[in-house]
């Protein structure tokens, strides 16, 4: 039987979302420590891979800053003047921390 990735709760076969906490079944997540310098740049770059779903900024203490919902379009790209918004908050966040977690939330297929 499958595990939740967020709670650890067991997931049905079938199951497209933890019962007990609503995270999407068949993510995987992936984490980054990156400096404030390196914010924008490390999005931008997690950003061209077409398996990513989200992209959650916390600051040193866990505290959730930005998440950011990824998606793709017919033709297999990211809408860049959909991302703008997002990069320009990156930038403000980037000023106001030291270092960053950021957890990437990617399909397993």
């Amino acid at each position: 039987m499958a595990k939740c990735t967020e709670c650890g709760a067991d997931l049905a076969s079938d199951a497209k979302f933890c019962s007990n906490c609503g995270t999407q079944a068949g993510l995987k997540k992936d984490v980054y420590q990156v400096s404030a310098e390196g914010l924008v740049g490390k999005v931008k770059e997690i950003v061209r891979d077409a398996s990513v779903k989200r992209i959650v900024v916390k600051d040193d203490k866990g505290k959730v800053l930005v998440s950011i919902p990824v998606t793709w379009g017919a033709v297999g790209a990211v809408a860049t003047l959909a991302l703008a918004p997002w990069l320009a908050a990156l930038g403000v966040i980037a000023g106001i921390v030291t270092k960053c977690t950021v957890e990437v939330e990617k399909s397993e297929k």
